[in-house]
């Protein structure tokens, strides 16, 4: 990771604004096309849920401010920032599950199916990451749609981003998708997140699995 020069930062004085605020949060939810997405679930036999979070992260990764975390008044940006997401668990419950993240689809796709399997063993919901950062929390709400969404969170100092995504609704003869965003705004704009979103259609599109 790298320390952020706060003193000849360019969005030095957003970051100071929007820190003292004590809600300082804020969320975007756009649909994405994702008929190529659909199209290789059905004709390769993958995983929806390992292709969406494959695609989601790399977004995340391609921009910077999404990989920034504070300490106290230090801003930080990690090299790569990886999965900490939600698997389901018996009687309708769900555990924590972290998955490192990497570019090449096949590695990535492994690397999910064992963390998941060794996630569903879990009992109960635990914390996994200890104190560290270097993370994107994700779920999936595969059984709704929706246009809106918010995550709890612990507090104005919270500054991990959170990512959500839903449903599958077909549209004529495209498939479409919701995708909520939930970040802290010292550290990340609505340009930022429009970046994501562009980087995630990308993403979508070109997947080839």
């Amino acid at each position: 990771m790298k320390v952020i020069d706060a003193a000849n930062w360019p969005r030095k004085s957003q970051f100071e604004f929007f820190r003292s605020l004590p809600a300082p949060h804020f969320s975007v939810t756009s649909n994405l096309d994702v008929t190529n997405l659909v199209a290789q679930i059905k004709t390769k036999d993958i995983s929806a849920f390992n292709a969406c979070l494959y695609c989601i992260m790399g977004a995340a990764n391609a921009v910077p401010e999404l990989r920034m975390r504070f300490r106290e008044n230090t801003v930080i940006e990690h090299e790569v920032v990886h999965a900490s997401t939600t698997v389901p668990i018996d009687n309708s419950r769900f555990a924590f599950c972290s998955i490192k993240f990497v570019s090449d689809w096949s590695q990535f796709n492994a690397s999910c199916i064992r963390a998941i399997e060794k996630s569903k063993q879990q009992t109960e919901l635990r914390e996994h990451i200890g104190d560290s950062d270097e993370w994107i929390f994700l779920s999936c709400l595969p059984w709704m749609s929706f246009t809106a969404l918010s995550n709890p969170n612990s507090g104005p100092d919270d500054c991990i981003p959170r990512i959500s995504w839903g449903k599958f609704q077909r549209q004529g003869s495209d498939w479409l998708m919701p995708v909520s965003v939930q970040v802290h705004h010292a550290l990340v704009d609505g340009i930022h997140l429009g970046k994501f979103y562009e980087v995630l259609a990308e993403n979508i599109v070109n997947l080839k699995a």
